[in-house]
């Protein structure tokens, strides 16, 4: 539990950061994924199985607290300019998404696209097969168009 726990909280921390946009949050998604670690039996398994869980629960937590939450952004100041407008953008749409999209279908996303894990590597953390995975990512595809069509019209 601890060399998880050393290994993996900074990438966890990270890795909600940039779901989510605040750092505190992060760090509470973080905490809250290694306590449930912790809770369950899944930290006596197989190192890699560990791995998966964490990401998996990380990933699911995130996804929980970004579609609870109403997101609501300022308008930026004119101090950042285009850097900030297009942060908010992404954060914007990924809030969109989070309310259009199953919670599965977001986590396999999430894991493939920001996270970086290829198809296989989401197959295991997800616990599905990596065709399962290639379908849901084209399915995330399909929503995504119709849900930027929507906002664009």
């Amino acid at each position: 539990m601890e060399t998880a726990y050393r290994r993996f909280f900074p990438i966890i921390r990270e890795k909600c950061a940039r779901m989510l946009g605040d750092g505190d949050e992060a760090q509470d998604v973080a905490q809250e994924t290694f306590v449930r670690l912790w809770k369950s039996a899944v930290a006596e398994q197989d190192p890699r199985q560990v791995t998966a869980w964490i990401y998996r629960t990380s990933t699911n937590l995130a996804v929980d607290l970004i579609r609870r939450r109403r997101f609501v952004v300022e308008a930026p100041l004119e101090r950042q300019a285009q850097g900030l407008e297009e942060l908010v953008q992404a954060r914007q749409e990924l809030a969109r998404i989070a309310g259009g999209v199953p919670a599965d279908e977001l986590a396999i996303a999430i894991l493939h696209r920001i996270d970086g894990l290829g198809q296989e590597e989401v197959a295991k953390v997800a616990d599905v097969s990596d065709r399962t995975v290639r379908r849901v990512l084209k399915r995330f595809d399909e929503r995504l168009a119709l849900l930027r069509a929507e906002a664009a019209s």
